[in-house]
C-alpha cells in the first residue's frame, strides 16, 4: 500500500524542520552581556573553592577585570553531570539564558561541552618522603632503580584509573598498593586529602597525584617533610596533560573572546599557576615543581 503525501504537509513538515533547526544552531552572542557568570567546584583546591582562593578564581578576576563585567559564581562540584547541572543548565534570569558560560578548568575535549586553546600543561606527580633515602630521587624512574629490600612494605597511595595507579601495578607493586576513590560522592571530600590525611599520618609512604593538587595538598602538610617528582611512563602510559577553559557549544563569538583573552594574557595566566607551585610541563618536556626542573 502507498501514502500519498500532499504537496501543502510536505511544505509544512519542512516549515517546521527549518524553524526548529534554525532554533538549535542559533549562536548566543555575549553583546549585551555585563556579567562574567562562571561554573565552578566549590571545594577544589588549588583551582577552586566558595572562598574564591583558587588559581581559577585568580583567573576568572583577572578575565572579568579585561573585559569590564561582574564576576558571579554557579557552584556546583566537578564531579559527574558537572556541565549538565551548569554551563547546560537554563537560567532565564542571566543575559546568556544559561546559569554559567564558562569554566576556568576543563580537558581540551570535555563532555557535554566545548573546549578552548589550551592554556597550561601539567603533570602527574609523586609525593616522596624528604628523607636521605630518597635524597638522590629526581623521578620515579629513580625509585625503580633502588635496591627493592628498601622498597619493600611501602605502600603507594593511588586514585584508581589514573596513570599513578598504571604505573604502580606495571612496576610490580600491585600488593603494595593502596586505592583510593577519584571522585568522591561527598563533597566535603577531595582528592588532596591523600597527601594531607593519609600520607601525613604515615598510612601511605607515597602519593601519586595531579601535579596542581599534589603541589597544594603537600604545602599543607607541617608534620612530615615530603616533596614532589615528576612521575615517568611508559610509551603506554600518558602522564601529562593540558588544561583549557570550556564554552557551550554553537556559540563561535564567545569561544572566540574567551581565546583572546588567553592569547592576550597569558603571560599574567602564567603568572597566577605558577603562584600555586603548580608542576609545569615546559616545552623541552622538562618539568618545574617550584624552582626546581627536572629533566624527563
Amino acid at each position: 500500500m502507498f501514502v500519498t503525501i500532499s504537496t501543502k504537509a510536505v511544505f509544512l513538515f519542512s516549515l517546521v524542520v527549518g524553524i526548529v533547526g534554525s532554533a538549535y544552531s542559533k549562536d548566543v552572542t555575549p553583546d549585551n552581556w555585563t556579567t562574567l557568570r562562571v561554573c565552578a567546584d566549590p571545594n577544589s583546591m588549588p583551582l577552586s573553592n566558595i572562598k574564591k582562593e583558587g588559581f581559577e578564581n585568580k583567573i576568572a578576576e583577572l578575565f572579568a577585570n579585561d573585559l569590564g563585567w561582574q564576576l558571579n559564581y554557579k557552584w556546583f562540584p566537578q564531579r559527574l553531570a558537572f556541565f549538565r547541572n551548569t554551563i547546560r543548565s537554563k537560567d532565564p534570569r542571566s543575559e546568556s539564558g544559561y546559569a554559567c558560560d564558562i569554566a576556568i578548568g576543563a580537558s581540551p575535549d570535555p563532555e557535554g561541552a566545548l573546549g578552548t586553546k589550551t592554556y597550561y600543561t601539567s603533570t602527574w606527580v609523586m609525593v616522596i618522603p624528604d628523607t636521605p633515602i630518597f635524597k638522590n630521587v629526581k623521578s620515579s624512574d629513580d625509585i625503580l632503580a633502588m635496591d627493592r629490600r628498601d622498597l619493600d612494605g611501602r605502600k603507594f597511595g593511588i586514585f584508581q584509573g589514573t596513570p599513578g595507579a598504571d604505573w604502580v601495578v606495571k612496576n610490580g607493586f600491585a600488593g603494595q598498593m593502596m586505592p583510593f576513590v577519584r571522585m568522591q560522592s561527598d563533597p566535603n571530600e577531595y582528592p588532596g586529602l591523600i597527601i594531607e590525611k593519609n600520607l601525613a599520618r604515615g598510612q601511605i609512604d607515597f602519593a601519586i597525584a595531579w601535579g596542581p593538587i599534589a603541589a597544594y595538598s603537600s604545602a599543607q602538610v607541617k608534620d612530615r617533610k615530603i616533596r614532589l617528582v615528576p612521575l615517568i611512563g611508559d610509551k603506554e602510559m600518558r602522564t601529562d596533560y593540558s588544561i583549557a577553559m570550556a564554552v557551550r557549544y554553537r556559540e563561535p563569538a564567545w569561544k572566540k573572546m574567551v581565546e583572546a583573552f588567553i592569547s592576550r594574557r597569558q603571560d599574567d595566566i602564567n603568572r597566577i599557576i605558577s603562584g600555586y607551585g603548580v608542576p609545569l610541563v615546559m616545552a623541552d618536556g622538562s618539568v618545574v615543581i617550584g624552582e626546581e626542573r627536572f629533566s624527563r
